[in-house]
């Protein structure tokens, strides 16, 4: 999938030499309205504050969706889940569209036993998400 524009999120702290500092990378790409956020790393208490940031930034550009994908996270704790929600509170209320990929239980698990993938559409594959958000 090819991009229209590239814009990558700066979210290390470059004043934190520590490696929780350096635990998250997020980039952001637009395509079609949709912004798509991958977040490389664990989300959790000291690292979910990047993520909202980044999240911050891109409903602050109105996009038609946004896409989270998790597919190289390899950890979600309680907080990202709270961050997720708050993503797609900040994005449904103007008629946005809210996604979440994540092929790895590690991530979908959690979303599972919760509920919240009846709040929350998860995608198994950013394809599959890009898809079911653009109109034919």
């Amino acid at each position: 999938m090819r991009a229209d524009s590239f814009e990558p999120v700066v979210v290390d702290d470059d004043q934190d030499a520590s490696r929780a500092g350096r635990a998250l990378a997020v980039i952001s790409t637009q395509r079609d309205q949709l912004i798509i956020l991958t977040v490389h790393g664990s989300i959790d208490l000291l690292t979910v504050p990047q993520l909202g940031a980044a999240v911050l930034e891109a409903v602050s550009e109105q996009p038609r969706g946004l896409i989270v994908d998790l597919t190289a996270t390899d950890f979600l704790a309680s907080s990202g889940i709270a961050a997720l929600l708050a993503a797609h509170a900040a994005v449904t209320p103007a008629g946005g569209r809210f996604g979440v990929v994540g092929g790895h239980p590690a991530i979908t698990r959690p979303l599972r036993l919760t509920g919240l993938d009846d709040t929350l559409d998860l995608y198994p594959t950013l394809a599959d998400a890009f898809s079911a958000m653009v109109p034919d």
